[in-house]
């Protein structure tokens, strides 16, 4: 059981990660930008979190000793990521920043060999090839090509690997669940604010519609997918987590076809069924560990 929670948790964050750039699109329209969306997506998302932390914890104290780490995860999988991910799309087409970002779930399995002496198993080595093979396909030839928005693509997908590898490793146990996320998200505001501040990048919405869309984009992302992933990477592992992730393009390339008219053909369903496999790969290897 709580293995396909896992499952589930870090897929349903794959499904809601993979409608960001269809909400980022209109929210940009409306005189938002990068940094900015990335500092409402945490603040906006604050007395929600706070009132469900209150609720499930019952209180938001905090031990001092966990805010070092907090801050280093917020930097990392709640700033830095998504400022680079967002920054990329103006450059980019959605689909390949999102196919050079998804070079993470392979920087994962490298850096926890290097670096965490982790052993690479079977299951998992195999089920990266198919996912990588799979991301590969989604890249459409020919597409508009920018270095240096395929730089922030590939760089965001670095800094996305650093904050999965080490979110299970900095997490202090006293610190878990809504409790956790709130103090991600209100370190990573608190950082954006004064970023957009500094640098004189602070753009608001320009109407109550804009405000709306913020408002949603930052309760589905903030208190929907980095919840569920957090949750996730705990239940089944960093490893695991960032590879059954890669629902995210697939989500990307249905919501493509449904709301932007795009067309997917064979390499886009060759793509599809690689990722699923991979996913499906993990779970077999982990019934037969634990059987």
């Amino acid at each position: 059981m709580k293995l396909l929670k896992g499952y589930i948790f870090a897929i349903l964050s794959a499904v809601i990660y993979g409608l960001m750039p269809l909400m980022a699109k209109y929210i940009y329209a409306d005189g938002v930008n990068a940094m900015t969306l990335v500092f409402l997506r945490n603040f906006l998302a604050l007395p929600v979190l706070a009132v469900l932390a209150f609720c499930q914890q019952r209180t938001l104290k905090v031990p001092v000793k966990s805010l070092g780490g907090t801050a280093f995860l917020a930097a990392f999988g709640c700033c830095i990521t998504p400022v680079l991910t967002f920054s990329a799309y103006r450059y980019i087409p959605s689909g390949t920043v999102t196919t050079i970002h998804f070079v993470y779930p392979a920087v994962v399995v490298l850096l926890g060999i290097l670096f965490l002496k982790k052993k690479a198993q079977l299951g998992t080595v195999l089920s990266l090839i198919l996912c990588v093979g799979g991301i590969c396909l989604f890249y459409k030839p020919g597409a508009n090509f920018h270095w240096g928005g395929a730089g922030m693509a590939l760089l965001s997908g670095v800094t996305f690997a650093i904050y999965v590898l080490m979110l299970p490793v900095l997490r202090h146990k006293e610190v878990s669940g809504f409790l956790f996320t709130f103090y991600v998200a209100l370190s990573s505001a608190v950082m954006m604010a004064i970023t957009c501040l500094v640098s004189g990048q602070l753009a608001l919405p320009q109407s109550i519609t804009g405000w709306g869309l913020c408002t949603l984009f930052a309760l589905g992302v903030t208190c929907g997918a980095v919840m569920l992933f957090q949750q996730g990477t705990f239940l089944i592992g960093p490893e695991k987590a960032s590879i059954l992730s890669t629902f995210e393009p697939i989500t990307s390339v249905v919501v493509g076809v449904a709301f932007m008219g795009e067309i997917i053909g064979f390499r886009d369903y060759v793509g599809i069924a690689l990722v699923l496999a991979a996913s499906v790969l993990i779970a077999i290897f982990d019934m037969k560990k634990t059987a």
